[in-house]
């Protein structure tokens, strides 16, 4: 909201984690940074148990988020919390995330090939069967004990992660406001989304990977404080938008791999060939029709330059 010319940003927690305090980018900005910290460790916490539950289609999907937004976080504020997190931590989170990995993967895949039932024909169906056989496989391998080996893990960490976190002192009142330090880092992520972009050229998978990667960073950098400042809430929504559009391409692009693969090891059966192959040809053109996308909406159409826009005016206004 606005009083007079000033922006007052208010700073409700953006999810179901502890309550973020209003006044949050006028703290000291260590002091910030822990509360969200201890934020996004609430929410993984409460995701965790999901991850069990099998009726519970999204649990293990919020899990692997939260996790992802709390690696983003430590990463992007390393230099304020030296000392409070270890190396250890980050390493203990990226472990979380790739001992969950293939099985989220898996359950993505068989989401889509069960919308692709109705374009198969009959003597598609046994190459179909087969890959969603290889798919559970690979679902199962993901989840049920490694699950809950991954859940008692995390919770054993969470416990000294957290009291580092929480114990702070006289020394966090000191330095630079939240807001401050927030516009700094705001321009160096986006000046690292930028330089993705202009790294692009004809790479369909790793030049979009990238930029996918960089869009997260900035949009985990600027949910703690979207609320009444337009900019943000703007912002915010555009690496939504940009995340589902390369999402979808990277989701592709993972089973692509996967079924070349195994269209190599299915040459072998004549009954199962001819699905994999149709499988194979219309994940093809759900990745061409999302690269399409992202290249005519956010290139061509300037949706990444109006993303950069947003982000220095974003960063401007924290300054001010």
């Amino acid at each position: 909201m606005r009083k007079g010319s000033m922006i007052v940003f208010m700073a409700p927690s953006y999810t179901d984690g502890m309550p973020l305090p209003a006044d949050l980018l006028r703290r000291n900005a260590e002091e910030a940074v822990r509360l969200i910290v201890l934020d996004l460790l609430s929410q993984a916490r409460e995701a965790a148990p999901r991850c069990l539950d099998p009726e519970d289609a999204e649990g293990l999907h919020d899990f692997r988020v939260s996790i992802r937004r709390l690696r983003s976080t430590l990463s992007a504020w390393k230099g304020l919390l030296r000392g409070v997190v270890k190396k250890r931590d980050r390493r203990t989170l990226t472990g979380f995330q790739k001992r969950t990995g293939a099985g989220r993967d898996a359950e993505v895949a068989l989401e889509w090939l069960e919308e692709q039932v109705d374009q198969l024909e009959p003597e598609h169906r046994p190459g179909c069967e087969w890959v969603e056989a290889r798919l559970r496989s690979a679902s199962l391998a993901g989840s049920g004990d490694s699950n809950e080996m991954v859940c008692a893990d995390f919770a054993a960490w969470t416990g000294g992660f957290e009291s580092r976190v929480a114990d702070w002192g006289p020394a966090a009142a000191v330095g630079p406001s939240y807001a401050h330090a927030l516009s700094e880092r705001l321009d160096l992520v986006a000046h690292r989304l930028d330089a993705c972009i202009g790294g692009l050229g004809d790479d369909r998978e790793r030049g979009p990977h990238r930029v996918r990667i960089a869009g997260k960073r900035l949009r985990y950098l600027v949910e703690p404080v979207r609320a009444e400042c337009e900019v943000a809430v703007s912002l915010v929504d555009r690496c939504k938008r940009l995340q589902d559009v390369l999402g979808t391409l990277n989701d592709a692009n993972v089973l692509g791999d996967l079924l070349r693969v195994w269209r190599d090891e299915v040459q072998e059966s004549t009954a199962g060939e001819p699905g994999v192959l149709a499988l194979c040809r219309l994940n093809g053109l759900r990745a061409e029709a999302s690269y399409r996308l992202f290249r005519f909406d956010w290139l061509e159409s300037g949706g990444l330059r109006t993303m950069l826009d947003e982000a220095a005016a974003l960063a401007r206004q924290l300054r001010d």
